[in-house]
């Protein structure tokens, strides 16, 4: 499907010109009518096909092209206002196209940490919702702490810091200092209970080396997201009930 997303430029660039060639030379009434109509049809491409320059080789070659036809039967004037209308409303649609990307990315993501928001959990459900797979909920430790004893910049920071420390893992912030991760493939190595504690404990060191720490709630995700997050946020009580730094799974007590 991409592969003939991405052919779409060439085709029609192809069928532009010959079209455009056709009436100047043959067709009645005249070329400036048919320039018209493929000026809208030029807006159902893909704004941005896969590689971007094939976007305005097709977009150049169908401007300069049509001006050319144009010209050829008399009509310099016209020529150059179709070459030129063509490439601002290209590159009108390349802006829109990134400003839409911007707007999407905005709308899945933290604008404080980076990290993914809760518009982003059906996304990961879908990708990472099978066996083998584990669910973690964090917060850390002495928030509100350290917001007074500091100010709101050091809670900041260290919201920051923690999401940095995740690392490679897909990350969720869920509000205020509390995160959910999805521990699996994203991070080498297989999920299992070993290794996510291993993950963990590894990222609770380098934070507590720089005066943070955080308590955590883990539960495999086996299917929907639903139940393991209830279960995750269980674990998680428990952890805070033990203190600072505690990790606890969900189920029997471990």
């Amino acid at each position: 499907m991409s592969g003939r997303r991405d052919a779409a430029p060439m085709m029609f660039t192809a069928f532009g010109l010959a079209l455009l060639w056709g009436l100047t030379f043959g067709a009645p009434g005249g070329v400036l009518p048919a320039a018209l109509l493929l000026l809208p049809a030029q807006g159902l491409l893909p704004s941005a096909p896969s590689p971007w320059w094939r976007a305005w080789l097709s977009a150049g070659i169908l401007a300069f092209g049509g001006a050319g036809a144009l010209a050829s039967a008399g009509q310099l004037g016209e020529g150059l206002a179709w070459g030129a209308a063509l490439i601002v409303l290209h590159q009108g649609r390349l802006g829109l196209g990134a400003r839409l990307t911007a707007l999407e990315r905005a709308s899945h993501h933290d604008a404080l940490t980076g990290a993914f928001n809760r518009h982003r959990l059906p996304h990961l459900e879908a990708a990472l919702g099978r066996a083998g797979a584990v669910l973690i909920y964090l917060d850390i430790d002495g928030f509100k702490a350290l917001n007074r004893a500091r100010g709101q910049g050091a809670g900041d920071a260290a919201l920051r810091r923690l999401t940095e420390a995740l690392g490679a893992a897909p990350v969720v912030r869920m509000g205020g200092d509390e995160f959910l991760v999805f521990y699996g493939e994203a991070v080498p190595g297989a999920a299992s209970s070993c290794t996510a504690e291993a993950y963990l404990q590894a990222v609770l060191q380098a934070l507590t080396e720089e005066g943070l720490s955080f308590c955590a709630g883990l539960a495999p995700l086996e299917g929907p997201l639903a139940p393991a997050l209830a279960q995750a946020d269980e674990a998680l009580g428990r952890a805070k009930a033990r203190g600072p730094g505690q990790l606890c799974w969900a189920g029997p007590v471990r």
